[in-house]
């Protein structure tokens, strides 16, 4: 059983679960599903090319508002990288995950995207 997150959104609390997987590059992709129902929620990071180092991404501030950062620290998840990524007109802030809390949340997906991240040429 993988652990759940409460995300506070719309006045309502959202019992959540990440899961891990890659974008096509070996980028760091993490999905939020619904404990409820098994649903797609959102997705939590957005791949703006080139390559990223192991367990950071862009979060998707755009399509999850800024309230999401905070979440991400406060959950022990990931910490701010100060790094920031553009596209178009939004702008996007690099987190690193915490290891133990990708393997924590999805232990098959955070070992599927190690092994992309191997073969896809890793930067430390």
């Amino acid at each position: 059983m993988t652990k759940s997150l409460i995300l506070e959104k719309y006045g309502k609390s959202i019992p959540v679960r990440l899961q891990v997987r890659s974008y096509l590059n070996g980028n760091l992709a993490i999905q939020m599903i619904t404990c409820e129902d098994g649903e797609p929620w959102n997705t939590l990071t957005v791949n703006l090319g080139g390559k990223c180092k192991k367990d950071c991404a862009f979060i998707d501030t755009n399509n999850n508002g800024d309230s999401i950062l905070p979440w991400l620290v406060r959950n022990g998840l990931a910490v701010p990288t100060g790094v920031l990524g553009r596209s178009g007109y939004c702008v996007y802030p690099e987190f690193r995950f915490r290891d133990s809390a990708l393997k924590e949340a999805d232990p098959d997906g955070y070992e599927n995207y190690l092994e992309i991240l191997q073969a896809t040429g890793a930067r430390k």
